[in-house]
């Protein structure tokens, strides 16, 4: 028998066995009334080898991110970085900036963000140093960011408001700040029920008003706390628990308004250091902004990490923020646009230009984070397959990371039976898990999947966890 025909035989045999077994997973109990669906494509021709209910609608959930970074990168390049751009209106003369200290910026996730080059207090610092390197003492105008519609600031219809207070639902503005999150520290009661109290938030605007609901849970019984609010809200509410014993707790919740609470604390910074602003008081509105026809100085840009490198953060770390805002970002390198349907409408364009057919492809956001928003398993494994033929595919293939290495799949795989081969992404949202990216065999052969499983009951979260674990490992290991 030759090499070739071995070959064939054990990967008809392997083929074989991942049918048997998506078939008896899907009529076993806690999953039956659920959809199981799996797709395998071999890159070099598109081919499928494995189908199951390929071409049904199934929630992506994060793995809805490789197709958000494979738009971007396609249409930007892996080199293209974000600007923040510090400006000034009118002229500096005797220490007195006469006109508006202006911020500028075009969308950058990452601004302010503790992992990037620009991190919050290091922002802050940089913008004093850049007024006082020009001997500014006073502002006589105001401080203004100019955060408008180019990013419209409420969220997809379709997410739900109890996603949207916490940091996994905020939404992305012209102006990010922090990844747009906040923490706020709990203290817990001295026994299971009792009220919690709020230590600190950090940053914090001093308009919020918080209702703080939370109560005291078990021990080691970590974040259950949901943080409800909208878009440019200044009512928080806090509910459900922190754990017994566990002081000074950490809770992320979603900025409401990005731009307003960084003007907030930039102008607290400044007036702390020596640097007055004469119109603090007055809160800006998009109409303060100066007329094209007036002057403005740069004096100080922040640009970010490129692309690339953000993608991989993207992908490693599942950040909702930065896939929302890539949606955006790859939405104006065409034409502008006013809100998420039309950044949809952008990317389905894209790839309806490189792929055979998009039928069944509906998602409603760039993060995966809305539970209406669905596509199939061919879906996406046609668009990771055309990826693998655009010329930034090396650099988004090093943004999903390896199974049992990096990212949210480091710790799956522990016997390293895939040997690096596999880069998946992962995703979760209530009754919902997949994986989607690319494997190779032991051949060297490359190709695309993507397995879900979607509506399964809730007491079936572990099963659905360790038969996907083992489906993948059993899928690369041919």
């Amino acid at each position: 028998m030759t090499i070739f025909a071995l070959i064939l035989l054990q990967f008809s045999a392997i083929q074989s066995d991942l049918l048997t077994e998506l078939k008896r997973f899907q009529v076993s109990d806690g999953i039956e009334h659920g959809i199981v669906a799996a797709s395998i494509h071999r890159v070099s021709d598109n081919k499928p080898v494995l189908s199951f209910n390929e071409d049904k609608g199934v929630n992506s959930a994060s793995t809805l991110k490789l197709i958000t970074t494979a738009t971007v990168l396609n249409k930007l390049g892996s080199s293209f970085r974000y600007k923040t751009d510090i400006l000034y209106s009118g002229e500096i003369r005797n220490n007195i900036l006469t006109g508006d200290l202006i911020i500028e910026g075009n969308g950058d996730p990452s601004f302010g963000s503790e992992r990037g080059r620009n991190p919050y207090n290091q922002v802050l610092d940089d913008i004093f140093q850049t007024l006082n390197t020009l001997g500014i003492k006073q502002i006589d105008g105001n401080v203004i960011i100019n955060d408008n519609t180019a990013f419209e600031f409420d969220a997809p219809d379709s997410w739900i408001w109890g996603d949207m207070g916490n940091y996994y639902g905020a939404i992305p503005h012209k102006f990010n700040i922090n990844e747009n999150y906040f923490k706020v520290y709990f203290n817990p009661g001295n026994s299971i029920g009792a009220n919690s109290s709020v230590k600190s938030l950090v940053p914090f605007d001093p308009d919020w008003q918080i209702i703080n609901l939370v109560k005291t849970g078990p021990s080691n019984s970590g974040d259950q706390v949901y943080i409800y609010s909208n878009p440019n809200s200044e009512v928080l509410v806090l509910k459900g628990t922190v754990p017994l014993g566990k002081r000074n707790f950490p809770v992320k919740g979603s900025i409401p308004n990005p731009a307003k609470l960084f003007r907030i604390e930039l102008i607290r910074m400044l007036e702390k250091n020596g640097i007055e602003v004469a119109d603090k008081h007055l809160t800006p509105l998009a109409t303060d902004l100066p007329s094209p026809q007036v002057e403005k100085h740069l004096i100080k840009r922040f640009l970010s990490q490129t692309l690339g490198e953000l993608s991989q953060d993207c992908n490693f770390s599942s950040i909702n923020l930065y896939a929302d805002a890539f949606l955006h970002t790859a939405s104006l390198a065409d034409v502008g646009f006013e809100n998420f349907n039309d950044a949809i409408k952008s990317l389905k364009t894209h790839w309806a230009e490189r792929v055979p057919d998009l039928a069944g492809f509906n998602p409603k956001d760039g993060s995966g984070l809305s539970p209406s928003g669905y596509i199939t398993a061919t879906n996406m494994t046609n668009i990771l397959t055309a990826m693998s033929k655009e010329k930034e595919y090396d650099t988004f293939l090093n943004t999903i990371p390896v199974l049992g290495r990096e990212g949210s799949v480091r710790y799956k795989d522990r016997q390293k039976r895939t040997g690096g081969r596999v880069h998946a992404k992962s995703g979760s949202i209530e009754s919902t898990r997949a994986f989607a990216g690319y494997f190779k065999d032991k051949q060297g052969v490359a190709y695309a999947f993507m397995i879900a499983v979607n509506r399964y009951e809730p007491e079936s979260s572990s099963k659905v966890r360790s038969f996907l674990d083992n489906f993948l490992v059993k899928m690369a290991t041919r």
